[in-house]
């Protein structure tokens, strides 16, 4: 099996559960890289870095000046998580910090909860069957 994360033969007892849980774990882990991306674009447009349109500008601009900061810091930090808590599900361990990088996915800091719902449930679910549990360390 190639891919992030333990590289185990068919044999290994802990194969089932990586060859359930890797689909579900890198597209969340996807979900996190996007969400920092989003950020950094907020980011841009509220500096003034990015053409955009000047409504939208506007609108971004004209949230008290905590609240924009505050929902980038959010952002990086639920696509941090994600991120990490994917990586974790790649090498089996560390089963609550993949349960929190998966709820992490959902938050809704920026519109890309919506894109991490289904993946983020998926591992959600994954995460929940004992056979795939019983080999975390």
């Amino acid at each position: 099996m190639s891919g992030p994360g333990l590289n185990v033969p068919r044999s290994d007892p802990r194969w089932p559960a990586l060859r359930r849980l890797r689909p579900p774990a890198f597209m969340v882990m996807n979900v996190g890289f996007i969400t920092i991306a989003y950020a950094l674009v907020m980011v841009a447009v509220m500096k003034g870095l990015l053409p955009v349109p000047e409504d939208f500008a506007t609108a971004l601009r004209g949230q008290t000046e905590w609240e924009a900061p505050l929902k980038v810091a959010g952002a990086i930090l639920a696509g941090s998580l994600s991120i990490v808590g994917a990586w974790s599900a790649f090498s089996l361990q560390r089963w609550g910090l993949v349960v929190v990088g998966a709820v992490a996915a959902i938050t809704p800091v920026t519109p890309v909860c919506f894109l991490g719902f289904p993946f983020a449930l998926w591992a959600l679910w994954v995460l929940s069957m004992p056979e795939v549990r019983q080999h975390f360390t």
